[in-house]
């Protein structure tokens, strides 16, 4: 214990601590920075999102795409200024940097990657907020179009982030931009029953809902196959895009009433068993 107390004296404590203390301060600061950066960039890039929207020429997808490139740009920078503070030059950082450039650049290939598929997003617009679309396998309502990844939500109220690279290497099906869909529902009625008889129910319950437009077509129904136990009719009516579950769903009650009051039968599959 003497021995240790003659080489660590309050006086080379003080030293010690007065040599790192620049050091932590650079440190302290530096964290500061980054904290209060993050904040400030995320702040900036909703104010950018806001008044872009308000912009008549902008809609709010690509304002949700300017306020993501403003946050994720502002970000960078603090990033560059904290790590500065705490003692790494500039230079030093850009020669680290360039160093790693081709371990960074694998990487970074598939960030990269959708950050150049966000930007073809924008470009092309193959969807918008709002929009219920198919992509990459997946359906639901674009909730969100950021540089990295287009986010949806299903009927079901799932959340699902797709890879802005995936997205756009993918089939895609937008079912809004049209303004309006066709809904196709088959019904298989008994070979005993009137086919005309059916298909008239079927045209005339179609265009009493107040959903179901007369243009492009007025309602449809066709056979469309004879099978083992029933005959098939398709029927086919236009709806606007949002009106489209409800028009299906209507449609699928009230026909079935339809036949029930008018004697046309639905059959059921029947199953024969054969003792052996």
């Amino acid at each position: 214990m003497e021995k240790v107390s003659e080489y660590i004296t309050p006086e080379k404590l003080t030293g010690y601590w007065e040599a790192l203390l620049p050091t932590v301060i650079n440190i302290a600061i530096g964290l500061a920075i980054l904290i209060i950066g993050m904040w400030f960039a995320k702040r900036i890039g909703n104010i950018v999102k806001k008044n872009a929207s308000k912009a008549p020429n902008i809609d709010e997808t690509l304002a949700n795409f300017l306020g993501s490139i403003a946050k994720y740009a502002l970000t960078v920078v603090v990033v560059v200024a904290a790590v500065t503070k705490m003692g790494i030059e500039a230079s030093s950082l850009v020669a680290m940097l360039g160093a790693a450039t081709l371990a960074i650049g694998l990487a970074l290939q598939g960030t990269l990657g959708n950050v150049a598929a966000g930007v073809m997003l924008m470009l092309f617009r193959p969807y918008k907020i709002g929009d219920y679309v198919s992509v990459a396998g997946e359906e639901g309502v674009v909730h969100d179009i950021n540089i990295f990844t287009t986010v949806l939500t299903t009927i079901d109220n799932i959340k699902v982030i797709i890879a802005n690279g995936e997205a756009w290497g993918s089939t895609i099906q937008n079912f809004t931009s049209m303004g309006v869909r066709r809904v196709d529902v088959d019904y298989g009625i008994h070979y005993d029953d009137d086919i005309d008889k059916a298909i008239k129910i079927m045209k005339d319950v179609s265009a009493a809902h107040p959903a179901v437009l007369s243009k492009p077509d007025g309602p449809w129904a066709k056979v469309v196959k004879l099978n083992d136990s029933s005959v098939d009719i398709q029927n086919r009516v236009w709806c606007k895009a949002d009106d489209y579950w409800d028009v299906m769903f209507d449609l699928n009650k009230s026909i079935k009433e339809a036949f029930d009051k008018n004697g046309i039968t639905i059959p059921y599959p029947h199953q024969v068993e054969i003792d052996g």
